[in-house]
């Protein structure tokens, strides 16, 4: 369902997704497609962040009486200081994805990491005990870490191209740090067992450093198949786009706005129709 099929009034709630040149985002659909199917007067829109903005977009929020926002690249760390509260998980990490707002205050949340947890368990991968190599130092990066850490992961490594984002996000999970050097990054990638990417742009890897005993998680869903994920393929990896992990954190922030239960299934429909038009 688009905005405009809505009947908005003056009593209609407002949420969105802040963020940065993210024409491309389905949250939209997915959302609106939830209200929708529980029956809420609620409207989800696209707020593009200009940069510099991050303190007045917060402010905008308290001062609209929006009900909340989800926040994507690459605002989830620009934000945190304008919040009112963080959640244990947001704090831990400092990466915020979602904003509840309750009385005019503002509270951070981030659902990025089990959303994470449950798109891999789709596809029957566990962080247990594997290596996983993490690319990319942003919030989404942060939350993957994190998660690895707290489930289990016998090693963790971030690769990133900002030393000290890098470091920053390696401590949320006592990581270790590698450069995207072509003789760093080809020794991270041949011996992780799962590579998660968060990083929003297409990454030029060799395809012969993949292998058929990975698992490769492309957090990016503004196409099917990125080009890490063709690359990866070739090699008999198995591979995944983030359109799950999209569904499982909107569905963990639907829940924290509306005390509803997510509509799964309706989400779902919503997110790979709007897939399958690209």
């Amino acid at each position: 369902m688009n905005p405009s099929d809505h009947p908005i009034s003056g009593a209609t709630s407002l949420v969105g997704v802040c963020g940065r040149g993210i024409s491309y985002t389905l949250s939209p659909a997915m959302h609106n497609a939830a209200f929708q199917a529980c029956g809420l007067d609620y409207v989800y829109v696209k707020f593009e962040v200009p940069t510099g903005s991050a303190e007045a977009a917060v402010q905008g929020i308290r001062a609209l009486g929006l009900v909340g926002v989800n926040v994507t690249k690459p605002l989830k760390t620009e934000f945190l200081p304008f919040l009112d509260d963080l959640s244990d998980e947001a704090r831990r990490i400092g990466s915020v994805n979602t904003i509840i707002s309750h009385d005019s205050k503002l509270r951070g949340e981030s659902t990025d990491g089990q959303g994470l947890l449950k798109a891999l368990s789709k596809i029957d991968v566990e962080p247990a005990e594997r290596h996983v190599l993490i690319l990319g130092a942003g919030g989404a990066a942060r939350a993957a870490c994190a998660m690895c850490k707290a489930y289990g992961a016998r090693r963790i490594t971030i690769a990133a191209r900002n030393r000290v984002r890098a470091e920053e996000t390696a401590a949320v999970g006592e990581a270790a740090v590698v450069s995207m050097s072509t003789q760093e990054l080809e020794h991270a990638v041949r011996t992780a067992d799962v590579i998660i990417n968060a990083v929003p742009d297409d990454l030029e890897i060799d395809d012969t450093w993949f292998s058929s005993n990975q698992t490769v998680y492309d957090t990016r869903y503004d196409v099917t198949d990125t080009r890490l994920m063709i690359g990866a393929r070739k090699q008999g990896a198995m591979v995944s786009n983030g359109i799950d992990m999209l569904l499982y954190q909107g569905a963990a922030s639907f829940e924290l706005w509306t005390g509803y239960e997510a509509p799964i299934d309706t989400m779902r429909t919503a997110l790979q129709s709007g897939l399958n038009r690209r």
